[in-house]
């Protein structure tokens, strides 16, 4: 990956840990590589505080430790987008304290597409988390689809647009982990089609203070965000409040009294959200068309074979007739049934994949 020096700038003053966001910003606005050293020294002592400076001072100016970091995040697979790059999200310039770099893996061209967010709390309800699939993979058809890596609504939202490649899944630790480990498959193929992204530095591991913190990002990127629940106090309020702030459309799934996981959204309502019930509720909002899918009718063991390739990701034939209970020969009817179709894909060697839907 090929940055500008001032892109390079900011990757290396974001790599110190103990300078201060503030700190960072007020050196990025004043401070350019390219001016001599003196000039900067009582500049960057006052900014800093003489202690500081003297422990990064020679790595602040150093080639070699430049290349270092770079290399470093290269081995992670991990590009940047600064806030001096083209790709830096305008909404992120419009809010108080917007990231100075971006960690991405995948697609950071998503970064300049319209995006709908979509979040719900840990603790959301089954048929509300098929709900929240199917209207996030409808959206993804108009929307990048913007949405935290929590368990529950969050997850739901990720599997419903990751198939269309339109989806950036936002995580609050920094990209060398993942978190939680559960959602790890669901992380791999959001870095294939989509686009992985933190604000934190790759050895950030997850701390509560870092949720609200990510939540920011999620509600400025975004046109609006559907909340699908959210109890009292949970991320997913938080997520709409900060949509609030920024001026954002904020939708919200109604739920019956006494629901804990949809106490929030029944208050975000009465705040004066957009009472949700289906997908027509948002594209009327926005002007959108969306027409009705037609499903294609699948007899069981088409169901059977599809379900196995899809709860794999990509499966080779072999693995796919162990799950049916048939040997690979019984299921070449299938397999070339739902590939007519369009529900899956065949990718050479016998292996097959989910299509995009």
């Amino acid at each position: 990956m090929n940055y500008t020096s001032q892109e390079l700038d900011a990757i290396v003053l974001d790599s110190f840990e103990k300078i201060t966001y503030k700190v960072k910003q007020e050196i990025t606005e004043n401070f350019r590589f390219s001016v001599p050293r003196k000039k900067y020294e009582g500049f960057l002592i006052k900014t800093l505080g003489e202690g500081v400076y003297n422990k990064v001072r020679e790595q602040f100016f150093s080639e070699e430790y430049r290349r270092q970091v770079v290399s470093s995040l290269e081995k992670l697979r991990i590009t940047c987008v600064t806030y001096f790059s083209e790709k830096y999200p305008e909404n992120f310039r419009n809010i108080p304290a917007p990231p100075l770099v971006l960690y991405c893996r995948g697609n950071a061209d998503l970064l300049k597409r319209r995006a709908f967010a979509i979040v719900g709390s840990r603790h959301t309800l089954p048929k509300v988390l098929k709900d929240t699939a199917e209207i996030s993979s409808r959206l993804a058809e108009k929307f990048v689809i913007v949405t935290g890596t929590a368990d529950g609504g969050d997850t739901a939202a990720a599997e419903g647009a990751v198939a269309s490649g339109n989806l950036i899944f936002f995580a609050a630790q920094g990209l060398g982990y993942r978190y939680p480990a559960s959602n790890a498959r669901l992380y791999r193929r959001a870095e294939e089609k989509g686009l992985v992204i933190s604000e934190q530095r790759p050895n950030v591991r997850a701390s509560g203070y870092l949720f609200p913190v990510r939540n920011r990002l999620i509600a400025a990127l975004a046109d609006g965000v559907l909340i699908v629940s959210a109890g009292e106090k949970s991320g997913a309020a938080i997520t709409a409040e900060y949509a609030f702030e920024y001026g954002k459309d904020v939708f919200c799934f109604p739920y019956s009294v006494g629901v804990p996981s949809g106490v929030g959204c029944n208050r975000l309502i009465k705040k004066g959200a957009y009472l949700t019930e289906n997908i027509l509720d948002i594209s009327e909002a926005y002007g959108l068309d969306f027409t009705p899918r037609v499903r294609p009718v699948l007899t069981e063991r088409e169901k059977e074979v599809l379900s196995s390739i899809q709860s794999r990701g990509e499966a080779h034939v072999s693995q796919v007739a162990a799950d049916v209970g048939c040997n690979a020969f019984e299921l070449l009817a299938e397999l070339s049934s739902l590939e007519v179709k369009g529900l899956i894909i065949r990718l050479g060697g016998n292996r097959y994949a989910a299509a995009d839907q």
